[in-house]
């Protein structure tokens, strides 16, 4: 923030550099946020140059991580709502997956054919299992966990973006803003039925199941850390549920998932009575 040169620097060469690019996205969202869009493209063009290098030998992320950081950055900055950029992450998430599947198809079987090798040598009840999933089945599975990864990143990016951005001109301002972070009825709703429901209309929509867990998980983060601050706990409690997320990792996403679904009708956190 010091200047344009500086920013310029950092940001080229932080996408230059093997698994650094999301410091790179999380620039051009600082400089978004703060000096807006304008500036936060003029930033963009730079981070791309650098980032098309590793376009140019198949590998897109960089460059989409960016571009789509940026957008969310835009978003969260004209409509102050993390509700609101969560809605927009979806359609980026979906695109960055159609790109990565258009370029990536050859690498997707192979990795599908991978995990179908490894079936056969494992117990007879996993190879019936996996079996009757399909290599359809698979290949649905992997592309849109890279539709979620990619939006995952985005989001990360933005967020560290926002932090920086609290730490220089707002100091805890992002811990309120995050903390207070609750999904709308209209977003979490519709959403929690396509996963309730999805699987029974085909592969399509098994396909875009783990980026619409995206969003709630982000909210039921929020949620856990909002409670835990209201009640004043303790950052013990924090390390044990990150810890237990390691562990149980389906079962607490999953349970993220559902509380973020009731948060958007009850507001569970105006319910938990704060700690004097």
């Amino acid at each position: 923030m010091r200047g344009r040169s500086q920013a310029i620097l950092v940001a080229m060469i932080a996408a230059m550099l093997p698994m650094m690019y999301w410091i790179s996205a999380a620039a051009v969202g600082l400089v978004t946020l703060r000096r807006g869009p304008s500036d936060g493209a003029g930033l963009l063009a730079w981070s791309l140059l650098a980032a098309g290098a590793w376009g140019l030998i198949g590998d897109p992320t960089p460059a989409l991580v960016i571009l789509g950081t940026y957008v969310l950055a835009v978003v969260l900055r004209r409509t102050v709502s993390w509700g609101h950029t969560l809605a927009v992450l979806i359609p980026l998430g979906a695109l960055a997956g159609i790109a990565l599947e258009r370029m990536l198809q050859d690498v997707l079987g192979q990795l599908v054919e991978v995990v179908q090798e490894l079936l056969l040598r494992q117990s007879p009840e996993t190879v019936v299992s996996g079996a009757e999933l399909g290599a359809d089945w698979w290949y649905q599975l992997f592309a849109g966990g890279l539709s979620a990864a990619h939006a995952a990143m985005m989001l990360s990016s933005l967020v560290l973006a926002r932090w920086w951005q609290s730490i220089l001109y707002n100091p805890g301002g992002f811990r309120e803003e995050f903390h207070r972070l609750r999904l709308s009825p209209a977003l979490a709703l519709p959403i929690m039925a396509v996963l309730a429901l999805g699987p029974q209309f085909g592969l399509v929509t098994v396909h875009w199941l783990p980026l619409l867990v995206v969003p709630l998980v982000f909210a039921g983060l929020a949620l856990v850390h909002g409670s835990v601050a209201k009640r004043k706990v303790g950052g013990t409690w924090l390390i044990v549920f990150y810890m237990a997320v390691v562990v149980l990792g389906p079962y607490l996403i999953t349970m993220l998932v559902l509380l973020a679904v009731i948060d958007s009708l009850v507001d569970i956190r105006r319910r938990i009575p704060a700690k004097t």
